[in-house]
């Protein structure tokens, strides 16, 4: 089988040139053990904690465990089975500061793992690694935030309504890559299974039934505000149960959580995060969508959540690798104002709207036009990503097709005239 490369793969190589622990996190089968691996040289030694004599090992000897590399980088596969090596790291750690002496990877988040008794803070540094990017997959190095702040957008030829469908069906999961739509969501729907009912137990003490229907209502409106007392009774549970329930699906890297952007720009913020799950693909196999009902008139009310809650992943994915810090949040305001995706940077701020629409009309650019207006100088763009082609659509607003955020664009503005300039009007050509 053919090993795509990892866009993150040279970060993670930086770090490990300066850091004496880089811990790679992220869901199972996302391709951790495969990245630490290209990331080792052959005198590496490579164990995994998922082995019960190995555990057992470092359990009763770790300090001899940790030392097995003989001088060489030690790459310890599922941390968090092993949770009591953390501490013993810290002072091995700390005994030998060499940088790249310890890759760790794990499928929990191992600051919420019980028995890590320590942070590992200023000893190790952490990557994410999520499912495959659009951009890994047709061997494009996305990187769209940073398109947009140097002023690099484009229009980019649209992907056909079909093909389009067809990536948020099958998500990001290398071992789906290619499988047939029914044995891809027998594969999807297994794994989820599994991690629900086995691997949730290296967090907490949990109860898989609820846990398999928290995530099955959140697949099945991805992008809802979350209202923990709406989920609770849904669930016939408290609150608080949820709560937990919650967190734990969050560090199984099975669930993110947008939060609402709080700005100053009134008073009037609704908090309220919004959540979606971390692979389009294993929620609509979740959800029992098919590409076949999501391009029906009945599968239309489905599309557009599930499109947004691709855009949010194929961006949180790049977020890793990207030239331009940036971070991600929501904006809703009590007078009905809203915003799918306001991307902060150091330079300013970009608003995304997700339509499953071919053509946005000017309405579409309401809630964008308004952020422009309220920010000036500080609003770089508002873009409506949509399932049709791309146009320049007035100061700093675009029209661009989905697939524009890793696809290289065709520079320059589109020649139609912007969706909120009068008819008649002049515009510049720079």
């Amino acid at each position: 089988m053919e090993v795509l490369p990892r866009h993150i793969a040279p970060w993670a190589e930086e770090l490990l040139s300066v850091s004496p622990v880089v811990v790679i996190e992220g869901a199972r089968q996302v391709g951790k053990s495969t990245l630490a691996t290209l990331l080792s040289s052959p005198s590496a030694t490579y164990v995994t904690m998922d082995d019960d004599d190995i555990r057992l090992l470092a359990q009763d000897d770790p300090v001899g465990f940790l030392r097995s590399g003989g001088g060489h980088r030690l790459v310890i596969d599922e941390i968090q089975r092993c949770p009591e090596l953390v501490l013993p790291l810290k002072a091995e750690v700390d005994r030998d500061r060499r940088p790249g002496r310890f890759v760790l990877t794990g499928s929990a988040n191992l600051l919420r793992v019980p028995g890590a008794e320590d942070s590992l803070a200023g000893r190790a540094m952490t990557i994410r690694l999520h499912p495959f990017s659009q951009g890994e997959l047709t061997r494009v190095v996305d990187d769209w935030v940073a398109a947009v702040v140097s002023d690099a957008l484009g229009t980019a030829p649209a992907l056909s309504r079909e093909d389009l469908v067809t990536r948020i069906v099958v998500g990001g999961y290398p071992t789906v890559q290619g499988l047939k739509p029914r044995v891809q969501v027998a594969w999807l729907t297994d794994y989820a299974e599994r991690l629900v009912e086995r691997d949730s137990a290296d967090i907490a003490v949990v109860q898989p039934r609820i846990l398999r229907r928290l995530l099955a209502l959140l697949a099945a409106a991805p992008g809802q505000e979350l209202i923990l007392d709406r989920l609770a009774e849904a669930l016939a549970v408290a609150a608080q149960t949820v709560s937990r329930h919650l967190d734990i699906l969050e560090s199984l890297f099975l669930v993110q959580i947008l939060p609402s952007w709080s700005r100053s720009l009134t008073s009037r913020q609704v908090r309220r995060p919004k959540c979606y799950l971390t692979d389009t693909g294993l929620a609509a196999a979740w959800s029992g969508l098919t590409v076949q009902q999501l391009m029906s008139v009945h599968g239309a009310n489905h599309l557009g959540p599930l499109l947004e809650n691709f855009v949010v992943n194929e961006l949180t994915k790049q977020a890793g690798w990207s030239s331009e810090k940036f971070d991600m949040f929501h904006f809703r305001d009590r007078n009905g104002a809203e915003v799918d995706l306001v991307i902060e940077t150091s330079r300013g701020v970009i608003a995304v709207e997700v339509k499953a629409a071919a053509a946005p009309t000017r309405s579409h650019f309401k809630h964008l036009i308004g952020m422009r207006e309220r920010l000036g100088d500080d609003f770089l763009a508002g873009v409506v990503l949509h399932l049709g082609a791309g146009r320049r659509a007035g100061d700093r607003l675009w029209s661009l097709p989905i697939n524009a955020l890793w696809t290289e664009s065709h520079g320059g503005p589109s020649a139609a005239r912007p969706l909120d300039e009068p008819a008649g009007a002049r515009r510049s050509t720079d």
